[in-house]
């Protein structure tokens, strides 16, 4: 008896897959930087866009357990590609900041981006990726709505 996949099921399967592939190549990419996972990139990147925030903004930029966030910083420090500086008011707070290294890292992060963004959307209109983005939007709105009501 053959059973047949529904559209359901193979729109998980596909983001799934998405999702596999870029962790491929992006660890594959990044592992001459000693950068292990999609997540440690991400926090390298967002400290370089975005030099000088403290690790709590960080977290709530990428959607990230404060303790996680503060693990990825760690391991980014002992490479030399952050710094935290003390907050002059808040002792408490610690401001990120990207050494010249990370810098060179965060730039080969974006290249990789870049390089897997033209990749995946390769003959795939603007148009279409407009609708997509809309389809998906619209997707994790129902999802915060039905099950995660009254959440940010």
């Amino acid at each position: 008896m053959e059973t047949k996949i529904s559209v359901t099921q193979s729109i998980e399967m596909t983001m799934s897959a998405l999702v596999m592939y870029w962790k491929r190549y992006f660890e594959q990419s990044m592992k001459e930087y000693s950068i292990r996972t999609v997540t440690m990139g991400a926090v390298l990147y967002s400290s370089f866009l975005h030099e000088g925030l403290v690790q709590d903004d960080i977290g709530r930029r990428l959607n990230m357990d404060k303790a996680y966030v503060t693990r990825e910083l760690n391991s980014l420090e002992r490479l030399g590609y952050i710094v935290r500086e003390k907050d002059v008011v808040d002792h408490r707070k610690n401001h990120i900041m990207v050494t010249p290294e990370g810098k060179k890292v965060a730039l080969a992060i974006d290249k990789c981006r870049k390089n897997w963004v033209k990749a995946e959307f390769t003959g795939i209109s603007e148009k279409d990726k407009e609708v997509f983005l809309g389809i998906l939007s619209k997707m994790v709105g129902n999802l915060k709505e039905q099950l995660f009501p009254g959440s940010e």
